[in-house]
């Protein structure tokens, strides 16, 4: 009888050493963690590490890490997972990213944790499934579609978000919420061309962001518990039952969605028109369930990254010692908007103009990346320039919020917000800073088709937002604590008062 309970337990530990134990070494010219444990790894260092310090998630230790050791690269295993190199410096994100990039791709077990939500979109996919989605969907990034249609929708949600910001004059406002709600209504106009109006607060609007906001705080949590599996399967944690809820809630939107793009013309220049003028041109129909997996890949491109971006700034600009950039950003606005500052700006009035608002920008997605930590699997064994050799199928991560508030790359003041490092003398953005210093879009084969986008509609948000108003932050804001979920998110919010 003692065998038989012993037994399962023998076997669990001894896949968990087949797993784990070999590969602790097996990564050569790599340091490991220091806190590495026999069997637990990382793990119970990290899950410490964030219990006792709410403010913190594993973007941030990667980054204590490497200035404790001055390691720029180090390996982690978890409990019954594979290990994971970590990898920090420019010239090996380069080596990643763009150099060996045939030699890596999404891991199966990331596909598999955000299927409920991400499906066989574009950023949960690899190869020729990965490559034609990004052609197609690249037509709708343009500089066309920037200046005769994109400028326009950022424009008017912009006023929309003003008017709305001065009529709470001295009040209290939950500005990550608005910021969310603005980059939802003006994602849904450009790339689906659906007038949804949830700065207005129209219920479904406002319901399905809350249940996609819980879906991706829960898939995000599958991360951190090896047996997620079994839960999913028997529904025994709050996290997988709030997955099952709430993907209901969103496929019911979503798929009304859908049913409106596969009625509408084919000929619009939104992205599902220009998917179903693909399949049209191939000789192939779309399932609903492609289109569904698409629109939920790009309302997270959308929405998600730049409302964590602007949620940044406001948050850095709010600290006592950065409110003289609302002053600059005030000037530069009165600037751009001359006697019209009552009418939307347009592309023409911000392209290669307005350096504040946009270094004010890049600035906060350096210290706030909205993705701080992202990997792949290796498929084929490959020696970064660093010296390190990585076998075949262990998973390698890259840490924008790390690199990017590295000393070597960003000098002694990597950890203040500073937006005049990005202008130069002659009040231009400054070039010197590539990809790989700044991962905060990816980079290489899979840089962000939206970057161009995301900076149009920041700089025209910000612009019109402090022509108007300025804000301080409130105290029960601070420490502003991040959630653990797809993006940068604060798990809060951000309380600000307007000053109109």
């Amino acid at each position: 009888m003692l065998l038989l309970v012993l037994l399962p337990v023998v076997l669990v530990l001894a896949w968990l050493a087949r797993r784990m134990l070999p590969r602790k070494h097996s990564i050569r010219g790599m340091p490991w963690h220091p806190e590495h444990e026999f069997l637990w790894g990382s793990s119970r260092y990290y899950a410490d590490t964030m219990m006792r310090d709410k403010t913190t998630t594993p973007a941030n230790e990667h980054l204590r890490c490497h200035r404790a050791t001055g390691w720029h690269a180090f390996g982690i295993t978890h409990l019954g997972s594979r290990g994971c190199a970590v990898i920090l410096e420019p010239q090996d994100v380069k080596h990643l990213l763009k150099t060996a990039f045939s030699n890596f791709e999404k891991a199966p077990g990331f596909r598999f944790i955000f299927a409920p939500l991400l499906g066989k979109g574009i950023f949960n996919v690899n190869g020729a499934k990965w490559k034609e989605q990004r052609i197609v969907s690249s037509h709708l990034f343009n500089r066309r579609q920037l200046r005769d249609r994109m400028s326009d929708v950022f424009g008017c949600h912009a006023r929309q978000l003003v008017n709305l910001l001065r009529d709470r004059n001295g009040q209290s406002v939950e500005i990550q919420a608005l910021f969310y709600n603005f980059t939802f209504d003006a994602m849904n106009s450009i790339a689906f061309n659906r007038h949804v109006n949830s700065q207005a607060g129209n219920a479904a609007d406002c319901a399905f962001q809350q249940a996609f906001d819980a879906c991706q705080r829960a898939v995000f949590s599958r991360f951190m518990v090896p047996w997620w599996k079994v839960n999913r399967f028997l529904q025994l944690s709050k996290e997988e039952r709030t997955i099952t809820k709430t993907v209901k809630i969103i496929d019911e939107y979503v798929y009304a969605a859908v049913d409106d793009a596969l009625a509408a013309s084919d000929d619009d220049v939104t992205l599902t028109g220009l998917f179903l003028q693909h399949a049209k041109q191939e000789g192939n129909e779309y399932p609903r369930v492609f289109i569904r997996d698409m629109i939920l890949n790009f309302v997270i491109a959308g929405r998600d990254t730049t409302a964590s971006g602007l949620t940044s700034c406001i948050e850095l600009l709010t600290d006592p010692v950065n409110t003289h950039w609302q002053d600059r950003l005030q000037q530069e606005a009165a600037e751009v908007f001359g006697n019209h500052v009552n009418e939307p700006l347009t592309f023409d009035d911000v392209h290669d103009k307005a350096p504040v608002s946009e270094a004010v920008f890049l600035e906060a997605l350096r210290l706030r990346p909205p993705v701080p930590v992202n990997e792949k699997i290796c498929l084929k064994e490959t020696t970064f320039p660093s010296g390190f050799t990585l076998p075949a199928g262990f998973y390698v991560g890259w840490s924008p919020i790390s690199t990017q508030r590295m000393p070597s790359v960003w000098g002694d003041n990597a950890e203040l917000f500073d937006p005049s490092r990005w202008i130069t003398p002659s009040n231009t953005i400054t070039t010197q800073y590539d990809e790989f210093m700044y991962p905060t879009f990816n980079a290489g084969p899979r840089t962000c088709l939206g970057k161009s986008m995301a900076t149009l509609e920041a700089k025209i948000a910000l612009l019109t937002l402090f022509a108007h108003v300025k804000f301080t932050r409130n105290p029960e804001s601070m420490p502003a604590k991040p959630v653990l979920s797809t993006t940068w998110q604060l798990a809060e919010g951000f309380r600000v008062t307007v000053h109109a």
